[in-house]
């Protein structure tokens, strides 16, 4: 075969897998958002007005391509309201992104002491524990009396005692040092009706989102921040009861800027896993204002594009 012909294989079979249509994609497998959802959404963000209006006009203009300016205005109006409300959802979080950071560095730190005193007391149990063992065998030779092996018996005995100690004084050092959070933002303050500080602030479409049953759930099963609180209780960082530790956890998750109040390395854990959750429900408003965007930029039904001649 010459070099032509394969160029002009390569050429057609090229030409054909360019004007193939593609696969159809099966409407089984695709999981749409509940629009119960993203008018729940639009309703908290106070879009609804302006969702139904431009709804009734282009009911009204059918598949007409023209637009009228009103349409273009309330189009211009839903843009705005929906970039304003992004900023609002990725300032949350950069907060909870900023506060996860400055926890996550002191964690580290904390757990570095940990470390080094935990070695330093395995060192001392295990040089003690063989130093000892070399001198209590020195002892045991029958030529040198038993005077001297008595007193090897009482070395090896106090060297099994200290080494023990050591190995015990290890293990209560597995939970590593107490440290105070410094100027952070406390974010989980106001879910739990705490004094936030710093920016540690939600808009208030933002709070109420959290505050809100989702609109494809039973009501019984809470608020979005409710349910987040039933799962930190169901995982055991949270207390499920008005306690003494339940305050004393309220404290420590939410502590910014006080020296008196020291929190734990597992504290910090907490912290930092209940934030990534409060992050998680709190990016999900952008994927109903992602929602809400499509819903009025999609074509009337039954409207077919243009065919290009």
């Amino acid at each position: 075969m010459s070099c032509l012909m394969k160029i002009a294989i390569i050429l057609s079979a090229a030409q054909l897998a360019w004007g193939q249509a593609p696969a159809p994609v099966d409407a089984t497998t695709a999981q749409p958002l509940p629009s119960a959802v993203s008018e729940q959404t639009a309703r908290i963000l106070g879009f609804q007005p302006l969702l139904q209006r431009l709804a009734s006009i282009q009911a009204q203009r059918g598949c007409e391509p023209a637009v009228s300016l009103e349409e273009l205005t309330i189009r211009q109006q839903l843009l705005e309201e929906v970039q304003s409300s992004t900023l609002d959802v990725d300032g949350v979080l950069a907060e909870i992104a900023n506060e996860q950071g400055q926890l996550s560095n002191l964690r580290t730190s904390l757990q570095a002491k940990r470390d080094n005193t935990v070695a330093k007391f395995n060192t001392a149990a295990l040089i003690t524990g063989s130093a000892a063992g070399a001198l209590v065998s020195a002892t045991q030779f029958t030529t040198l009396g038993s005077r001297t092996n008595n007193i090897g018996d009482g070395i090896g005995i106090g060297a099994g005692v200290a080494s023990t100690i050591f190995s015990v004084m290890a293990a209560k050092k597995q939970n590593g040092p107490n440290g105070a959070v410094g100027e952070v933002p406390n974010m989980l303050a106001p879910l739990f009706d705490n004094a936030p500080v710093l920016n540690a602030y939600y808009p208030p479409a933002v709070l109420q989102y959290l505050q809100t049953v989702p609109a494809n759930e039973e009501p019984s099963r809470g608020a979005r921040i409710d349910q987040l609180k039933a799962e930190w209780i169901q995982s055991g960082r949270l207390e499920g009861s008005s306690s003494t530790t339940l305050h004393s956890q309220v404290t420590a998750l939410t502590s910014s800027s006080n020296p008196k109040v020291k929190i734990s390395i597992n504290d910090l854990s907490n912290r930092i896993g209940m934030l990534v959750d409060v992050s998680g429900r709190v990016s999900l408003m952008k994927r109903d204002l992602a929602v809400i965007m499509r819903s009025y930029m999609d074509k009337p039904a039954g409207c077919e594009p243009p065919k290009s001649r």
